[in-house]
């Protein structure tokens, strides 16, 4: 009984992760490409864009990296680049 419980639940968790929870290795694949397109919003995709060529032409991605990390961690690195130029001024 505790397995068949097990089983559902973790059947229910995985039915609960989204097109954000793609890890960056598979954002290529056709069908995660379609769903990456339907749900992101521009500001999103932009965000993913911009982190991806970043830190590739740095070589220092990581690919196990979900979409939605990638995301925030571009959005903190735009925070950080406004608040240094702010300084600056």
């Amino acid at each position: 009984m505790k397995k068949l419980i097990l089983a559902a639940l973790v059947a229910m968790l995985a039915a609960c992760s989204g097109p954000t929870d793609i890890k960056l290795s598979e954002m290529n694949q056709p069908e995660n490409a379609k769903k990456l397109l339907e749900t992101l919003s521009p500001q999103d995709r932009a965000a993913l864009q911009a982190y991806v060529m970043r830190h590739t032409m740095q070589k220092d991605i990581d690919f196990k990296m979900t979409v939605k990390e990638a995301i925030e961690a571009r959005k903190a690195e735009v925070a950080k680049e406004q608040g240094v130029a702010n300084a600056i001024k």
